[in-house]
C-alpha cells in the first residue's frame, strides 16, 4: 500500500480497457469537473467514481489518496468559509455581527451557504485528482506510451505524456518520505491545529524542491545514457483493441456526463 499512487496490477474490469477508454475518460472528466459548480451535480459524479472504484477493486487505495490529501480539501474548505465571512448570503445565517475598524464598517457574517461553497470546491478538487489517479492505477507506462501511439501521436510526446504519469506519482512518494524523516524529527504534522499543519506543510517544501529537481535530473542523465533515440521506429509485441467492456465503459461516461450536465444546469446556485 506504501505505493498507493503507482500502478497496482490487478485483474479487474478497469484494467482491462482499452487505455485509449481509460485517457478519454480522464479528459472528459477533467473538463467536466473543471466547470461544474452544482452541489447535486458533484455528488452524482462522486456516486459513479464510486461505483467505478469498487468495481475495479482500487476503492481502497483511493481511501488511502483520501486520506492523504485531506489537509489540502481542509485548506480548500477553510478558505472559502473565511472568504464567504465577509460577504452576506441570502438563506439561513449562523452568526452576523457588524463592528468598524479606523473608521471603516464591516460585517461578519458565517452562514450555511458558506459551508456549501467550502464543500463544493472541496469536491470538485478532489474529483479532479481522482479522476488522474483511477488512470494511473489501472494503466502502466507502456500502455499510456502504446495507447497514444495508436492515435498516430509522435513517441517522443507519447513518452513524454507517460512519463508525466509516472513522475507525479514519484513526487508524492517523495514528499511521505520527506514527511516521515521531518516527523522523526521532532516536526508534528498529524496531532497539531489545521493552521499547524498547513504552515508545517510549506516547511517541507524547499527540500521536497530539491529532490524532485534531482530526480529529475537522474531521469536525464539515464536517457542519456541509454541513448534514447525518439526518431527510432518502434515495434510493439503487445496490441490494443477496443472490445464491448469499453463499448459499455464509454456509454457509461457519456450518460454520466449528460446527467451531471443536467444536474449543473437544474440546479445551480450562483457561488
Amino acid at each position: 500500500m506504501g505505493d498507493f499512487l503507482q500502478y497496482v496490477e490487478l485483474n479487474s474490469f478497469l484494467h482491462r480497457l482499452d487505455p485509449r477508454t481509460k485517457f478519454v475518460f480522464f479528459i472528459i472528466m477533467s473538463v467536466l469537473t473543471s466547470f461544474v459548480k452544482s452541489g447535486v451535480a458533484l455528488l452524482f459524479l462522486f456516486l459513479v467514481f464510486l461505483a467505478i472504484w469498487l468495481i475495479g477493486h482500487i476503492g481502497k487505495y483511493m481511501l488511502v489518496l483520501l486520506n492523504k490529501v485531506k489537509v489540502l480539501l481542509l485548506f480548500i474548505f477553510l478558505l472559502w468559509l473565511v472568504l464567504g465571512a465577509f460577504t452576506i448570503n441570502e438563506g439561513p445565517t449562523i452568526y452576523r455581527a457588524a463592528f468598524s475598524v479606523i473608521g471603516n464598517h464591516y460585517v461578519f457574517s458565517l452562514d450555511w451557504f458558506d459551508f456549501y461553497k467550502g464543500a463544493v470546491y472541496a469536491l470538485r478538487i478532489f474529483l479532479m485528482i481522482s479522476a488522474f489517479y483511477t488512470v494511473i492505477l489501472t494503466t502502466n507506462f507502456s500502455q499510456i506510451i502504446l495507447g497514444l501511439q495508436s492515435w498516430r501521436v509522435p513517441y517522443a510526446v507519447a513518452f513524454g505524456v507517460g512519463l508525466v504519469f509516472q513522475i507525479i506519482p514519484m513526487i508524492v512518494q517523495e514528499f511521505a518520505t520527506i514527511m516521515e524523516a521531518q516527523k522523526s524529527r521532532g516536526l508534528e504534522v498529524d496531532k497539531c491545529s489545521a493552521f499547524a499543519k498547513m504552515k508545517n506543510y510549506v516547511i517541507v517544501s524547499l527540500p521536497l524542491l530539491f529532490r524532485v529537481l534531482s530526480k529529475g535530473h537522474s531521469i536525464s542523465l539515464s536517457m542519456h545514457y541509454y541513448k534514447l533515440n525518439f526518431k527510432v521506429k518502434r515495434t510493439s509485441y503487445q496490441m490494443i483493441r477496443a472490445t464491448y467492456s469499453d463499448a459499455l465503459f464509454a456509454s457509461v461516461t457519456i450518460i454520466a456526463t449528460v446527467v451531471t450536465i443536467f444536474l449543473q444546469i437544474n440546479y445551480y446556485i450562483q457561488i
